[in-house]
């Protein structure tokens, strides 16, 4: 139990030091996921690294309950839970709708191109 003490106290004090527990937990969730997008090496995507900023907050919320809990609330935690996964997931997002726009976008070009009409417009005919 000593360590969720100490990581408290250590977290009181770096709320002190910036001034806003709640800007801490965007840029911890921002921090997190560039640090993980940096250690997976994936070529696009983030999932994995929403997984690592999900599950860092996840520790971070049941930290903060033992730490606190006559004092904790439902309410402080899904705002924390909220903040620190807000730009994290719309990044993903972002990058998995432009994936698949892309995507789309190559597979229309790949697909062979249907029997034109002539150049007078009307449609080709099969002569046997």
């Amino acid at each position: 139990m000593e360590i969720v003490y100490l990581y408290k106290s250590l977290i009181d004090i770096i709320v002190e030091q910036s001034g806003s527990a709640e800007l801490l937990h965007v840029h911890a969730g921002l921090a997190i996921y560039l640090l993980a997008l940096m250690v997976v090496r994936q070529r696009r995507g983030g999932f994995l690294a929403l997984q690592c900023v999900l599950a860092a907050e996840l520790a971070n919320e049941t930290m903060d309950w033992l730490a606190a809990s006559p004092k904790w609330t439902w309410g402080d935690t899904i705002s924390d839970f909220v903040l620190t996964m807000m730009w994290p997931t719309a990044i993903t997002v972002v990058i998995a709708w432009r994936r698949r726009r892309w995507q789309k976008a190559i597979a229309t070009l790949a697909r062979p191109a249907a029997i034109s009409a002539t150049s007078s417009g009307a449609a080709p005919f099969a002569s046997t």
